[in-house]
């Protein structure tokens, strides 16, 4: 509401000043406004989505070892693919920190979440494949 009500305002101020120039302004803010509220949207959807799927991966984990130790009899092993998933909530839980208490907008929380996506990777493809352990169902190795 208040970046519409400030571009109008701007616009206006402009008009009295130099009206055959409006047209040509109004274009420039307009793409320039829409980037920001683009770029700002997708912030605040990543933010949202990592905050909903960091407690289902702390599920998962917690769930993970409570099942490995009635399997197995140890909770942790530190299995590559216990060792991945644990880098994977490390990450996700710095991403959050920075959001939540730094108030971190933009690139740098981007740049984590970007690696975050990296790491989920590499924990549910690269270590099943190329890992060996008790998770490793892969064929090279």
């Amino acid at each position: 509401k208040g970046k519409g009500e400030f571009r109008n305002a701007a616009i206006g101020v402009l008009t009295l000043s130099d009206s055959q120039n409006l047209e040509e302004i109004s274009n420039s803010v307009a793409p320039n406004q829409q980037r920001l509220t683009l770029l700002e949207s997708l912030d605040n959807l990543s933010y949202r989505i990592i905050g909903f799927g960091f407690p289902l991966l702390t599920i998962g984990i917690v769930a993970g070892a409570v099942w490995a130790n009635e399997a197995w009899g140890s909770y942790w092993s530190w299995d590559p693919k216990e060792t991945w998933a644990l880098i994977t909530w490390l990450v996700f839980a710095a991403y959050l920190h920075a959001r939540i208490t730094k108030s971190w907008q933009g690139k740098r929380p981007a740049i984590l979440a970007s690696i975050g996506f990296v790491v989920v990777w590499i924990c549910y493809l690269g270590v099943n494949f190329l890992g060996k352990g008790l998770h490793s169902y892969g064929w090279i190795g």
